[in-house]
């Protein structure tokens, strides 16, 4: 067939191939599977891949490629799978049943790599699941609804949760507890035959409830650390809060100073702590999602998973989530009080703004009245000496009809005071027009 004549995308290939990056193992219905997640932060993955290459060549085993997500290789007597995750690294090892002198979980599969090699692991452990998984003896049906008596010595009896799957072909029980050992321990039982891909399903489903659900819990201890901070700021953003809306004795500086700091300090935790909650708010669908896939029927007597999970787990992610949403109302009130800080402060300034343009109208009438006074003064003096100045030009036809000089005078005061006040008007006229038409 001749290939489209198109180039592809250059992440085509490795998205493609994403679909079947973690497929469900094949699981015989006797086996025994461990599983370790280990916290490794992205910058020392690189010495646990060594570590996993290193495990390779022991066993002489195919090496994995730089960048492959995951590795798997048969060992002759157990298979090994190697993921890389963002936060952690997982290792499972899948072994077939002990011997039948053995009882469950006294040899487990994680017994079978070297010592040396696992004592050598680096990170920290999240989480240790050691998986019994057998098929019904006897008879080709569950006849009870409770543990056997062969395999109830190994869980905790006051936290069993059970379930039952695909018609009641398979069952399996497990406590979430911590054994002497250092793992959690999970017990699936089929009925003969029961199909190897369904039994695959069952063990990772179970495994990565407990992977995710530890990984997710991360946040929690984050989450109770940051409560008395948080509590601290909301008294002193309250306080703050209630001085900006009564008009406290602070003053606008010292109220916007605080206000910056208490946001200062929201946004600081926020950073520190965004990456963890949100990490665990997706870790956490992940495990919800998981117990869905699940798909259990309530045994009778014993309590399922999704009641255990709801009551125990559910609370500590509410928890972690109640911090988010702190932080986000806490950050949204900051912004309100600092809203309701501006507002204030502009209010004042307008009301500054208005006794400024008070006090101005009042200091410009003040001087008009000033110029009207002085223009009035102005327009007597300009007259006097314009009436000294007309008496030397009128003096002489006024003695020449018999008027002496004081009362050719006293004739021209009036029409000479009167072209004065015009003249200062029309001038007074033109520079009011020259300014409005600027």
């Amino acid at each position: 067939m001749a290939r489209m004549p198109l180039t592809d995308h250059p992440d085509r290939i490795k998205l493609a191939n994403e679909l079947h990056a973690r497929p469900f193992p094949l699981l015989d219905p006797d086996c025994r599977v461990s599983h370790l997640a280990i916290a490794a932060p992205p910058g020392e993955q690189e010495a646990a891949r060594q570590h996993v290459i290193d495990l390779c060549e022991r066993l002489g085993a195919p090496i994995p490629t730089e960048s492959a997500p995951q590795h798997n290789f048969d060992a002759g007597r157990f298979r090994v799978k190697w993921e890389w995750h963002t936060e952690f690294l997982a290792l499972t090892v899948i072994a077939g049943p002990a011997s039948p002198a053995r009882a469950a979980f006294a040899d487990p599969a994680i017994n079978l790599l070297p010592k040396d090699w696992l004592d050598a692991l680096p990170g920290d452990l999240l989480a240790a699941i050691h998986v019994h998984a057998e098929s019904l003896r006897g008879g080709k049906a569950f006849e009870a609804s409770c543990l056997p008596d062969h395999l109830a010595p190994y869980l905790s009896a006051d936290s069993v949760v059970a379930g039952s799957l695909f018609d009641d072909r398979a069952r399996f029980w497990g406590d979430f507890r911590i054994h002497e050992d250092g793992f959690m321990r999970f017990i699936v039982r089929g009925v003969p035959g029961f199909e190897r891909a369904l039994m695959g399903r069952i063990v990772q489903r179970l495994i990565e409830v407990e992977t995710y659900r530890a990984v997710s819990m991360l946040a929690l201890p984050t989450a109770r650390g940051v409560w008395p901070m948080l509590n601290e700021i909301d008294a002193a953003l309250a306080e703050t809060t209630a001085a900006v809306g009564n008009g406290g004795a602070a003053s606008e500086r010292t109220m916007l100073d605080r206000i910056t700091e208490l946001s200062a300090r929201i946004e600081t935790i926020t950073a520190e702590n965004a990456y963890r909650l949100d990490a665990s708010r997706a870790y956490a669908a992940i495990v919800w999602r998981r117990i869905e896939a699940l798909s259990t029927t309530p045994l009778k007597g014993q309590m399922n998973l999704r009641s255990f999970m709801a009551r125990r787990y559910d609370p500590a992610m509410r928890s972690c989530e109640a911090t988010r949403g702190r932080l986000e109302t806490l950050s949204e009130r900051a912004e309100r009080a600092a809203t309701l800080l501006r507002t204030r402060i502009d209010v004042m300034l307008e009301e500054q703004n208005r006794e400024v343009l008070a006090s101005m109208n009042e200091r410009t009438a003040r001087q008009l009245r000033l110029q009207e006074t002085v223009e009035g003064l102005s327009v007597v003096a300009i007259g006097y000496y314009a009436v000294s100045l007309a008496g030397y030009l009128f003096t002489p036809a006024a003695k020449a009809v018999g008027l002496s000089a004081t009362a050719a005078k006293a004739l021209l005061v009036l029409p000479v005071i009167a072209l004065v006040w015009m003249f200062v008007r029309r001038i007074k006229k033109h520079a009011m027009e020259a300014s409005g038409g600027d």
